[in-house]
């Protein structure tokens, strides 16, 4: 987990954004946050949050209604957009929804081409950021031939290729099953601990915002809380009133507490779970 020392550089920067899909119905209401520079970010929320809606506004997909966007320091317009999303990448929710191509091979390249990156240098390219995601050895397999979570660490091998400084993941688990999210989650973490990668996880799984570096929660379109998962989870009545969950951990802690025992150290709850989650990953 990234330490908070001193000052650091915020390389998102939201600032009273406010967007509608339809006139006069807001689904951002005035929403203003900061993320910082290689920094594991988790935006929460139900559906119809409005955290699915950041990510396409930060990533350009969208245009806010009102209110300001930066991506490391520059604001994000018409002007500004090609720079910007040569600083971005995104890994979307369906990872069938991704591929161009017949093979892994030439859907990691698809990027590198539109990049115009010397095709001498290409192969060496791919099958470093396959192998950076454990896909080297199905560069020639065709994507529909992967399991899910195999497609979407091809997605990410794609992503990585361009050499973005923040990475997006927009519900990139929910379509997986049970297997397919924890190698995509242990992905995650290993590329956040191996690069100096700014992530922004888009999420509904409270176990992997326990294990970022921090967390914000969004409910009806507005910022509801954020702030290190410790302080977050802290609140326990308020995040269930919204329709969340909290981490297990927590709520171990909790019951611990009803029954008069009490966890004063939070970084004891932090560590039991990295602990648990770290296990969950080798099995």
């Amino acid at each position: 987990m990234v330490l908070y020392m001193g000052i650091m550089k915020n390389v998102v920067e939201v600032k009273d954004v406010y967007f509608a899909y339809e006139e006069d119905n807001d689904a951002l209401k005035g929403v203003s946050f900061a993320v910082e520079k290689g920094t594991y970010t988790t935006i929460l929320g139900h559906n119809g949050s409005g955290k699915s809606t950041i990510a396409k506004l930060i990533s350009g997909l969208l245009v806010a209604k009102s209110g300001e966007i930066l991506i490391d320091g520059e604001i994000l317009n018409e002007r500004s957009i090609e720079s910007i999303r040569r600083k971005l990448g995104i890994v979307f929710q369906n990872p069938d929804n991704q591929f161009i191509a017949s093979s892994v091979r030439e859907d990691i390249a698809f990027g590198l081409e539109n990049y115009c990156v010397d095709p001498e240098k290409m192969d060496a390219i791919i099958e470093r950021y396959a192998a950076l995601v454990d896909m080297k050895d199905k560069l020639e397999k065709e994507p529909t031939n992967l399991s899910g979570g195999q497609k979407q660490r091809v997605a990410i091998a794609g992503v990585l290729a361009m050499q973005p400084q923040i990475i997006i993941f927009d519900e990139a688990t929910s379509m997986l099953d049970p297997k397919g999210k924890e190698e995509i989650k242990k992905t995650i973490h290993d590329l956040h601990s191996d690069r100096a990668l700014t992530i922004i996880s888009i999420t509904h799984d409270i176990e992997e915002a326990l294990n970022s570096d921090y967390v914000i929660v969004l409910n009806d379109g507005k910022l509801y809380k954020s702030g290190r998962p410790e302080d977050t989870f802290k609140d326990k009545e308020g995040i269930e009133a919204i329709g969340l969950d909290i981490p297990f951990t927590y709520k171990v802690a909790f019951a611990l507490k009803e029954k008069g025992i009490m966890i004063r150290d939070v970084a004891k709850i932090e560590d039991l779970a990295e602990e648990i989650w770290r296990s969950s990953l080798k099995n």
